[in-house]
C-alpha cells in the first residue's frame, strides 16, 4: 500500500468526509451498498438489507420555524430512521443538538387521528472529524474512538427503550494500521480518516463493498463537470477552514493584547516608568501613558 501527501485535488480518491464526496458514495441508490454496509457495521443488530433515502431537511411547524439538517437520513426496510451525520468542527451543545435533530424523526412518525404510540427506532450515527475533548460536558476515553448511548435506568443500566439510539465515531481517535483492522466498521473508520492519502486499495480491503467504494472514488474517473464541482467543494471547505483558524488567530491576538494592557495598568499602579513598562510588555510608551 502507498499513500501520498498531497492535497486533495491532485489525490487519487475523493475524500469520503468531504460534504461532495460524502454524498457522492453513500447518498445515492447507485451506491446505497456502501451506506448500508456502514450503518450495518455500526448498529449490527438492524441487520439493514435495503433503504430508501428521505429529503435531508425537516422543517418546523411554522415559517419561522428553525429547520434540521442532517446529511444523510434513510428508513431502513423494517421501517426504522437512521441519520448519519459528518460533524467537522466543534460545536457548543453538540450532544443537545443531536438530541433535538432526532426528536423531528420521532414526532414525525404521529398520524392524523388516533394512534397507540407505537414508535418505530431512531438511530443516530455522528461521525466527528475533530478533537473529541473539546464536547463540553462528556469525557472521551482516549482509547475509545466509538461512543454509544441510550436510555437507561440510573441504578443498574437496564435499557428503558433501545428505540433512541446515538452513535458517535471520532475519526481523529482511531490510530490502527491497515494491517492490525479487525472489523467492517474498523474498515470504513480507517477509509475515512486514510482515504484521500491511499494511492491504491490495500489488500486489507478486499471486501466486494470496498471494491464497489474505490471504484467509485476515483478521481480520475470522474466526468469533467462533476470533478469541477468536487474541486470547488474542496476549495469551499479550505476557504471555511482557513477562516475559522483566522477568526481563532484574531481572537487569541485580542487576548493577548487585553493581557498586555491588563498588566501595563499594574505596573503604573506601582510606580514603574511607562518607558519600562513598554519594553516589558510590547506596547507603546503612548499606549501606556494612555491608560493613566
Amino acid at each position: 500500500m502507498t499513500t501520498t501527501d498531497s492535497n486533495y485535488d491532485a489525490g487519487v480518491y475523493i475524500d469520503p468526509l468531504s460534504d461532495w464526496g460524502w454524498k457522492t458514495l453513500f447518498g445515492s441508490d447507485r451506491y446505497k451498498e456502501h451506506l448500508i454496509s456502514f450503518i450495518n457495521a455500526v448498529y449490527p443488530e438492524l441487520g439493514v438489507t435495503d433503504i430508501s433515502y428521505q429529503n435531508n431537511e425537516d422543517m418546523g411547524d411554522s415559517f419561522f420555524s428553525r429547520s434540521s439538517r442532517f446529511d444523510l437520513v434513510c428508513d431502513t426496510d423494517k421501517g426504522e430512521t437512521v441519520m448519519v451525520e459528518v460533524q467537522k468542527a466543534e460545536q457548543t451543545y453538540f450532544y443537545e443538538r443531536e438530541i433535538w435533530t432526532s426528536s423531528f424523526k420521532i414526532r414525525d412518525q404521529a398520524p392524523q387521528g388516533d394512534w397507540d404510540y407505537h414508535l418505530k427506532g431512531v438511530y443516530s450515527i455522528g461521525i466527528i472529524n475533530f478533537e473529541p475533548e473539546k464536547i463540553e460536558g462528556y469525557s472521551w476515553d482516549d482509547d475509545e474512538f466509538l461512543h454509544s448511548f441510550t436510555l437507561r435506568e440510573d441504578r443498574d443500566f437496564q435499557p428503558m427503550t433501545n428505540l433512541l439510539r446515538f452513535s458517535f465515531i471520532a475519526v481523529k481517535k482511531f490510530h490502527k494500521k491497515v494491517e492490525e483492522l479487525d472489523n467492517i466498521l474498523e474498515k470504513w473508520v480507517y477509509l475515512f480518516g486514510n482515504m484521500k492519502r491511499l494511492e491504491n486499495r490495500p489488500k486489507e480491503l478486499q471486501d466486494r463493498v470496498f471494491e464497489s467504494f474505490f471504484r467509485a472514488a476515483e478521481i480520475a474517473k470522474l466526468p469533467t463537470k462533476e470533478l469541477q464541482i468536487y474541486r470547488n467543494s474542496i476549495m469551499n471547505e479550505n476557504d471555511w477552514k482557513n477562516a475559522i483558524n483566522h477568526a481563532a488567530e484574531l481572537a487569541e491576538e485580542k487576548g493577548r493584547e487585553e493581557e498586555r494592557m491588563k498588566n501595563a495598568k499594574g505596573f503604573l499602579s506601582q510606580g514603574v516608568p511607562a518607558e519600562t513598562i513598554a519594553k516589558v510588555t510590547g506596547l507603546s510608551v503612548d499606549q501606556v501613558l494612555e491608560l493613566k
